[in-house]
């Protein structure tokens, strides 16, 4: 997934101040779209190898995370009358 950003936010006789503000709020939206589509994450866990029994346990114990997660807001959900 491409991650574009633009500088629309100054015209070319803008004061320094004024393209600084515009510089650091495009950077932050460019760290936001970064993370949110995971790409340092990524980079940090192919930085070394992991083997085909690895994966398979960080997976598991990722799914029983996220089991977890649905069961706690399921308990939550009903204790309130929610549904």
């Amino acid at each position: 997934m491409p991650c574009k950003v633009e500088n629309r936010l100054t015209n070319p006789h803008a004061s320094w101040d004024e393209k600084e503000k515009a510089f650091k709020t495009m950077l932050a939206i460019f760290k936001k779209r970064v993370s949110e589509a995971g790409i340092i994450s990524e980079f940090k866990q192919r930085q070394s190898y992991e083997s085909k029994g690895e994966k398979a346990r960080r997976k598991k114990k990722e799914s029983d995370r996220l089991r977890q997660r649905a069961i706690d807001g399921k308990k939550v959900r009903e204790y309130f009358g929610r549904d």
